[in-house]
């Protein structure tokens, strides 16, 4: 491949990554289409066997999560919640914002619990930070009817309601594309090495019996991060554990990076860990 097919293949894989963060700030089926449209363009005849693959599952796993049946109930919920909020008079524990409300954090709950007979597939699951995202939602959703139920008796404050609400429904919005958008990062990284692209991928989650947080393609190493607590009374920041594991699978020592009283850097922790 010539150094000019390389530079025109560079904006498709950034504007890949481009339209993954917009979804992770606010999913909606729209923002999954952006992704769609521009994982279609990637060209694969400029792609091997492994990349190829990875490209289509990565397509069929947004298609899924773009006609979710959870976008419709996410509209009810928020519909239902602003008639209520709107006209809170009279209302029962039949008003539609509690059906609605009600509907979506049972699905949450059947996507948090499905069903796996295979032990090796049950325990992947059981490990894997999408269930976990579904039952966030799950839990979240409960609180939002315990005050919505509150609300509607008479004992609840607006603001606590609006507090519950909007974390049950970003949670619900975080949960819809999960997979779908760690295929698609995936997608991305597989698509830039099989193009000869120096990769630097986007964060990635780990599973959750696992020590590692989050994971980053750079190049041809694959970087793992956790974030370390304090262990000393005089530490109060901690630190953020690195390890390089090199394309052969050979892992580097762990390198620990303090956070110390640096915001920024801090604060690009902090936004880590809520992206994935």
């Amino acid at each position: 491949m010539t150094t000019a097919v390389r530079t025109a293949l560079y904006p498709l894989i950034t504007a890949g990554q481009s339209a993954v963060r917009d979804t992770e700030r606010r999913a909606t089926p729209e923002a999954l289409r952006t992704i769609d449209g521009v994982l279609c363009s990637l060209p694969v005849n400029e792609m091997d066997d492994q990349a190829d693959r990875i490209l289509h599952a990565a397509i069929r796993a947004v298609s899924l999560a773009e006609d979710a049946e959870e976008w419709t109930l996410l509209t009810d919920v928020e519909e239902g919640v602003s008639r209520f909020l709107h006209e809170p008079d009279g209302a029962t524990m039949e008003h539609p914002a509690v059906r609605a409300l009600v509907l979506l954090t049972s699905q949450c709950g059947n996507r948090y619990g499905v069903l796996v007979e295979d032990p090796v597939e049950l325990r992947a699951w059981q490990a894997s930070p999408e269930r976990q995202a579904w039952n966030r939602a799950f839990l979240l959703g409960l609180e939002a009817l315990r005050e919505l139920g509150a609300a509607i008796n008479g004992s609840a404050n607006r603001r606590a309601l609006d507090k519950a609400m909007t974390e049950f429904l970003t949670s619900v919005r975080r949960a819809i594309p999960y997979a779908a958008l760690y295929e698609a990062r995936r997608a991305l990284v597989e698509a830039a090495r099989a193009y000869g692209l120096f990769v630097i991928g986007m964060r990635q989650p780990m599973p959750t019996n696992g020590r590692w947080e989050w994971a980053r393609r750079i190049g041809s190493a694959t970087y793992l991060f956790e974030v370390e607590f304090p262990h000393m009374d005089g530490d109060p920041y901690g630190a953020v554990a690195v390890r390089r594991i090199a394309e052969d699978g050979t892992g580097a020592p762990v390198r620990y990076i303090p956070l110390g009283p640096d915001e920024e850097r801090r604060r690009a922790v902090t936004e880590a860990q809520y992206r994935i």
